[in-house]
């Protein structure tokens, strides 16, 4: 049985309130919040059964870290340090080499000289803002080396400003609103006016915008299906129920037709149109606008897709196909005959051609005379 022998009684340490300074070889465990409570005695002292150890753990030079005199009564005193290199080289983003720390003067052990007035430390100079115009130059100044270093801002006239994040301030612009360049409603109450002068001049002005290369990319506005339904009500209008002319005025017309002498009231009597012969006329107005916008929404579409529209497919052909079958006014149906040869292509030519062919065979000599002249140039394309 291992005998333990009697230790000399030691006064307990005091406990040690350093973080830094650790006991490894007697640790002990303090109170709550790193406070140790003081025991009212001493524990158990107990000897090790290992070897006590003679001989440090760790084996460096014992050399102080610092090369300068240790005199209890006199401050070391330090060779000042060149403030005017230091910001120099921060301007230059250079790191400045100090040399070093040598003491000045040797002091003596049995003369004590009075205590250095304390250091005053030097403002660090505001960033000095300059123009583009003039040439950007830091002058060496005296900083603060406890402080980190401020950059020096350059700013300019077009430099952006800058949110708390650091990025560029960027201005936001209110969005304009997109005006339409035609007045398309403006155009829908002038077609659907029951005035037929309105009608006719609104429609004279749609066929004018289209033809007019200058404002062709304002007549694809007028690409709308609410225009083509003003117009097909046009071409639909039931002029039955509506005044013709009298016999008074077809005997003057006959007259004249016939080069005959007439007088001066058979000449107003003649050239006035009643409000039927104004719809018809509406409604060959109606077929030839409508005919140009075909065109121009094929063209259009052609552009964007490189296909061709079908004939039975263009807005508005079928109307224009039953003006032709069924109006029963010569004048309605040879205008029907013209609106389809203006959008004639390759891709239309046997379409067209059946319905040419039929109006070939119409009562009236004038329908006929039509038909005839656009198979003609039918066949030349």
């Amino acid at each position: 049985m291992l005998q333990v022998p009697n230790l000399p009684n030691y006064q307990c340490p005091q406990p040690s309130y350093n973080a830094v300074k650790i006991d490894i070889h007697n640790p002990s465990l303090n109170g709550a919040a790193g406070f140790s409570q003081q025991p009212a005695q001493c524990p158990v002292q107990y000897a090790p059964q290992y070897a006590p150890v003679t001989t440090p753990y760790y084996s460096y030079p014992q050399a102080q870290l610092y090369d300068y005199p240790q005199i209890s009564n006199q401050q070391p005193y330090y060779q000042p340090i060149n403030t005017t290199a230091i910001a120099q080289n921060q301007i230059n983003q250079q790191p400045v080499v100090q040399p070093a720390v040598q003491p000045a003067i040797q002091p003596v052990a049995t003369q004590a000289c009075p205590p250095c007035p304390p250091c005053e430390t030097p403002a660090v100079p505001a960033p000095q803002v300059t123009t583009a115009a003039a040439a950007v130059q830091a002058a060496p100044q005296q900083i603060n080396i406890n402080q980190a270093p401020q950059p020096i801002v350059t700013e300019t006239a077009e430099t952006p400003k800058e949110t708390i994040s650091g990025t560029p301030e960027v201005e936001v612009v209110p969005p304009v609103e997109a005006k339409p360049l035609v007045d398309l409603n403006g155009f829908i109450a002038r077609l659907s006016n029951p005035d037929f002068e309105i009608q006719a001049n609104a429609m004279e002005e749609i066929a004018n915008m289209v033809n007019d290369d200058a404002q062709k990319s304002k007549a694809t506005e007028l690409l709308d299906s609410k225009i083509i339904d003003a117009l097909t009500n046009i071409m639909n209008t039931d002029s039955s129920k509506l005044a013709g002319p009298t016999e008074e005025q077809v005997a003057a017309r006959q007259k004249i037709m016939s080069n005959q002498q007439v007088s001066d009231q058979e000449k107003v009597l003649a050239s006035t149109i009643t409000p039927m012969e104004l719809a018809e006329r509406n409604k060959s107005y109606a077929m030839f606008t409508t005919a140009i916008l075909q065109k121009l929404y094929g063209d259009e579409i052609n552009k964007l897709t490189g296909t061709t529209v079908p004939l039975t497919e263009l807005p508005g052909a079928i109307t224009i196909v039953d003006q032709l079958k069924d109006n029963p006014n010569p004048m309605v149906r040879t205008s029907a005959i013209e609106a389809l040869s203006y959008i004639q292509k390759p891709e239309y030519k046997k379409d067209l051609t059946t319905l040419f062919t039929v109006a070939k065979n119409d009562q009236d000599k004038s329908v006929q005379e039509a038909a005839s002249a656009a198979l003609e140039k039918l066949n030349q394309i």
